[in-house]
C-alpha cells in the first residue's frame, strides 16, 4: 500500500458538460461546473498531473489573474479561479448556446469557492483525466 496520498487523488474534466469531479479513490468528493478552452485555444483530451501549485498566480502571457492554480501541463494550463464580471454560470450558458468565444484559453476556470476547495484538495502529482470531445 502506498502512502502517496495523491496517487488515490484524481480529476476528472468533462469537456462536453463542462464539469469537474474529483476522486478519492472511487469516492466522489467534489462535482463542479467549470468552463473549459475555445475552438481557437482548447483544452485538450489526456491524461495529465498537478506538475505545480500557485494560490496567487498571475499569468504571464494575458496578465490575468489564475487564483488557485493547479497546472497540469508544461504550457501553462491550469485548473484555477474564474475572474470574470460575467457569472461563470452565464458564461457556461452562453459558450454552450451561443458563442465559443466565452471558453477560456485552455485553462479549467471554476468559481472561487470550487477552485480554492480543489486547490486545497489536490496534491502535485493528482492526476488529471481531461474527457470528452473538444466543445
Amino acid at each position: 500500500m502506498s502512502n502517496n496520498h495523491a496517487s488515490a487523488k484524481r480529476i476528472a474534466v468533462n469537456l462536453e458538460s463542462q464539469t469537474i469531479q474529483a476522486y478519492e479513490g472511487e469516492v466522489i468528493v467534489f462535482a463542479f461546473d467549470c468552463v473549459t478552452g475555445s475552438k481557437d485555444h482548447p483544452t485538450e483530451p489526456g491524461h495529465f498531473r498537478v506538475l505545480d501549485k500557485s494560490p496567487n498566480h498571475v499569468s504571464r502571457k494575458y496578465g490575468v489573474p489564475m487564483h488557485y492554480s493547479l497546472f497540469f501541463t508544461r504550457d501553462g494550463k491550469a485548473l484555477h479561479q474564474y475572474h470574470g464580471v460575467v457569472p461563470l454560470e452565464i458564461v457556461r450558458l452562453l459558450k454552450e448556446h451561443v458563442t465559443d468565444y466565452l471558453g477560456s484559453h485552455g485553462c479549467v476556470r471554476l468559481v472561487e469557492h470550487d477552485a480554492k476547495a480543489l486547490y486545497d484538495w489536490a496534491e502535485c502529482g493528482t492526476s488529471v483525466h481531461v474527457e470528452g470531445h473538444l466543445t
